[in-house]
């Protein structure tokens, strides 16, 4: 799924602003423009695997 930063806002901005951001227990790192996109990046590694589930690495 991809949504633009603007969207991001947009829902955002309906929240209480006091409100804290849960991740599901990932550890956010930082944003990251990767030219043409805003990748959010966590202390873990996630990806899917060959057969389409999500791997979660801690290090």
């Amino acid at each position: 799924m991809k949504i633009t930063v603007r969207e991001l806002i947009e829902q955002l901005e309906k929240e209480d602003q006091d409100l804290e951001v849960y991740f599901g227990g990932l550890d956010f790192y930082r944003l990251k423009d990767r030219g043409g996109h805003l990748q959010i990046e966590f202390s873990q590694l996630i990806y899917k695997d060959d057969d389409g589930s999500i791997v979660v690495i801690n290090h």
